[in-house]
Parts: C-alpha cells; sequence; structure tokens
C-alpha cells in the first residue's frame, strides 16, 4: 500500500515537474518574442541577430491575394511583379535603417511547443515612421538548442495597409478559429 502511495506521490510529482517546465517554456519564448519586438524598434542588431539559430534561416513572405491584385490594378502584372519575395533577417534589420522609427506590433500570440521545438503564430502590423505599411500573419519556428530557443524559421503574410485596414483583434479571432 504504501509503495503504491509512493508511486501515486512521485507520478504526480512528476507531472507537475514537466506541467511547470512547460510553462516555463512558454515565458521564454514570450521573452525572446518581446525582444525581437524591442530591438527592431531600437534597431539593434546584436540582440536581434541572436535570437535566430546559426545557420540557415527561412525568411519569406507572400503578399495577399487582394493586395497583389490591387497593385496588378495600378501598376500592371509586371511592374507589380511576384506576391513572394525572400530574404534574411539579417538583410531585414538593415533595412529597417532608412526609416527614422519601426515597430514590429505582435497580438492574438499563440505558443505550440513540446520543450525542444515550438511554433508561434501571431497577428502582425509593421509600422515605419509611424505609420502602419503592412500586417498580416507571422509564423516563427524555434528550436531549442543548448538550452536557449532560438528561430529556425520566419514565414509571414503580407496585406498592404496602404488599401486595406487591418480588422480589429475580435474579428481576427473569429477569422482563425474558422
Amino acid at each position: 500500500m504504501k509503495t503504491k502511495i509512493l508511486f501515486v506521490v512521485l507520478l504526480i510529482a512528476m507531472q507537475h515537474t514537466h506541467a511547470q517546465q512547460l510553462t516555463n517554456n512558454k515565458k521564454e519564448i514570450s521573452i525572446l518574442i518581446d525582444r525581437y519586438s524591442k530591438s527592431v524598434i531600437e534597431k539593434d542588431s546584436t540582440t536581434f541577430y541572436d535570437l535566430f539559430n546559426e545557420g540557415p534561416v527561412t525568411w519569406c513572405a507572400a503578399l495577399k491575394d487582394r493586395s497583389q491584385a490591387k497593385l496588378i490594378a495600378i501598376k500592371g502584372a509586371k511592374e507589380a511583379g511576384s506576391n513572394y519575395f525572400s530574404g534574411s533577417y539579417k538583410g531585414f534589420l538593415r533595412s529597417l535603417f532608412r526609416y527614422t522609427s519601426t515597430e514590429d506590433k505582435f497580438d492574438n500570440i499563440r505558443i505550440v511547443e513540446d520543450g525542444t521545438v515550438a511554433s508561434v503564430t501571431m497577428d502582425y502590423s509593421f509600422w515605419a515612421n509611424h505609420k502602419m505599411t503592412n500586417w498580416g500573419g507571422k509564423y516563427i519556428n524555434l528550436i531549442k538548442r543548448d538550452g536557449k530557443w532560438k528561430i529556425t524559421s520566419v514565414i509571414y503574410s503580407l496585406e498592404l495597409a496602404e488599401y486595406y485596414e487591418q480588422p480589429n483583434i475580435e474579428d481576427r479571432q473569429k477569422l482563425r478559429s474558422n
């Protein structure tokens, strides 16, 4: 009987420890996302680059269909170009220096992780010189490498704020649940 009780207590303690670790991982990832946002505002390359995994990191985006259609209608298909582009996180940060101020705002953040890999999905809006330029969905994948979370890929959709206003968060949450 004592063995059974000890086993149950041990099992509960292990489950609590595992749940605590998952909670700590989500906190660590949330801190990483905050550091990402802050380093974009401050154009802090040292902090920003440290968030990423060594080696190849995927960085790509696709313009949403209606923004692409609007560009084609205004500029023509050849001038509008492809709706897809890729680059690097270093190139992204370097591009920020052409603006006086920048900010990548995130909300509707969801973190899924298993202690080793994680995926963060969020809605974002990108601001340059105090004006929203684009918005959409951002998907960040991470690995826990040598005890630290590192970004391995950033992919996002882009809707041009010049043509289409970002819906309020309640409407965006409804769209995500469908």
